[in-house]
């Protein structure tokens, strides 16, 4: 891997453990620590304040001729409903106008925040996600977004040199093994030195998972400037509408609704949002709903809800209905009834709906240290100059920083006595003796004169 100038510090870490190193030194370590982005990845946060809140409505005009319906005008309109009524034409012919207002805010909408997008290689960005990121003064190594770009569009980490030198913890194992850990103080990082487990992040799910209520979540641009977040069921409005015509009176017709059955799962999610997964078949229209407190039909009403299937015929289709807090664990009955003139008791549909709650999310990030092997063929090398210096007295000086230092100094000086006295005798009293006989002929009469009486008297008697 190639790395860019400013992903690569050093860090230094004097007065390590004497483990392994020649008596009276201590070690030192010296690291490089790399950063590169993770399987090239990059993400654009992005901080959302108070949205605005708009309504969508398709308007689409038939003529009735020659027997059949025909499209006559087609439009799609975004009315705000933040502020006072809107006003606004639904036609080209500027007969049939449209008001819009809200009765109040908005029933659910996203904190204020950070969030981010995964760029992907089109251009687009991915779902949207909520995590604590590093604001763009921030450079905390516990939150997201400490390792980014810089001005100049290359990945760094902010003030770094100074940064990294705190954050990166290491200790000598064995100094002559070049054997060491390594501690990185940072979170949302892959540590390639630990094959079995590198991650060390966990990015948290997408908007549209820990809340029912959203359908979907895209930044709307490639700026990463504008959010578009998409509510599955409406708020509350209040529509007018005003024919600017003589000729035409205006009456207000609505499809009928119907369903023929459903399923469902009250589920307990891992961020706690209680929803019903709902699921009809062959519906259409408005259909209303009734959560009972038991699995008993004649148990009391515990929670009530109304719910939109937007097709004109009848389609099978899975609904999200979110539930208060109320509603506790067990199984319960729920009945479904489409809204119509003619509805009653009989035409309910109940089913006994089962209750699934998923764990909480436990979502905790542990480094550990971690052995490395450290790659220095030149360190801790025995060469003569080193050898020489351990008989400088000054050196041994040098190496006493406790009281265990200086019993050890004291011992490996006695130790040294005792061996030069034992070479000693054994050079003048064994092995120059046996030398000096076995190099004794006879026509050296004073070879052995010094040290072997036998070898005397044998140069005697020959002159």
């Amino acid at each position: 891997l190639r790395f860019l100038q400013e992903n690569c510090f050093r860090t230094f870490h004097p007065n390590q453990a004497d483990t392994g190193c020649s008596p009276g030194s201590q070690s030192k370590l010296c690291c490089e620590v790399s950063f590169t982005p993770y399987q090239s990845k990059s993400y654009v946060a992005m901080k959302l304040e108070q949205p605005t809140t708009f309504v969508t409505f398709k308007y689409v005009a038939y003529d009735y001729t020659a027997g059949r319906w025909i499209e006559k005008d087609k439009n799609t309109i975004r009315v705000e409903i933040d502020g006072q009524t809107q006003w606004l034409f639904l036609d080209r012919w500027r007969r049939l106008e449209l008001g819009v207002s809200a009765g109040g805010r908005a029933s659910h909408q996203l904190e204020s925040g950070m969030y981010f997008a995964a760029n992907n290689p089109n251009g687009e960005m991915d779902e949207l996600r909520q995590q604590v990121i590093n604001e763009i003064n921030e450079n905390n190594f516990d939150k997201l977004g400490w390792f980014r770009k810089d001005a100049l569009g290359h990945f760094t980490v902010r003030n770094g040199k100074v940064k990294i030198q705190r954050m990166h913890l290491a200790k000598v194992e064995n100094c002559k093994d070049q054997k060491s850990q390594s501690f990185l103080d940072a979170h949302h990082y892959v540590d390639y030195n630990d094959p079995e487990n590198p991650e060390r992040f966990a990015l948290e799910a997408v908007v549209e998972r820990i809340y029912p209520w959203i359908r979907s979540a895209r930044v709307a641009d490639g700026s990463g400037r504008h959010v578009v977040v998409t509510h599955s069921e409406s708020t509350n409005i209040e529509v007018a509408l005003q024919l600017h015509e003589d000729t035409y009176s205006l009456s207000f017709v609505h499809d009928f609704s119907k369903m023929d059955d459903f399923s469902g799962t009250v589920i307990v999610d891992f961020k706690s949002n209680r929803f019903f997964n709902l699921t009809v078949y062959n519906a259409t229209g408005i259909i209303h709903g009734t959560v009972k407190k038991t699995t008993d039909k004649s148990s009391s009403d515990e929670f009530h809800f109304t719910t939109y299937i937007g097709d004109m015929r009848g389609t099978n289709k899975t609904l999200i209905v979110p539930l208060p807090a109320l509603i506790s664990g067990g199984d319960r009955m729920i009945c479904l009834h489409a809204d119509n003139d003619n509805s009653n008791e009989q035409e309910e549909i109940c089913r006994i709906i089962v209750f699934k709650e998923v764990a909480l999310e436990i979502n905790l990030l542990e480094n550990t240290w971690k052995e490395i092997d450290g790659h220095c063929p030149e360190c801790n090398k025995l060469t003569m100059g080193g050898f020489l210096s351990n008989f400088n007295p000054v050196n041994w000086a040098n190496g006493i920083s406790s009281v265990s230092n200086f019993v050890m100094v004291i011992t490996d000086v006695v130790v040294y006595i005792i061996l030069l006295l034992i070479i000693y005798f054994i050079l003048t009293r064994c092995l120059i003796p046996c030398l000096k006989c076995a190099f004794c002929f006879p026509s050296g009469p004073l070879c052995c004169s010094f040290s072997s009486p036998s070898c005397k008297s044998k140069n005697a008697q020959h002159h």
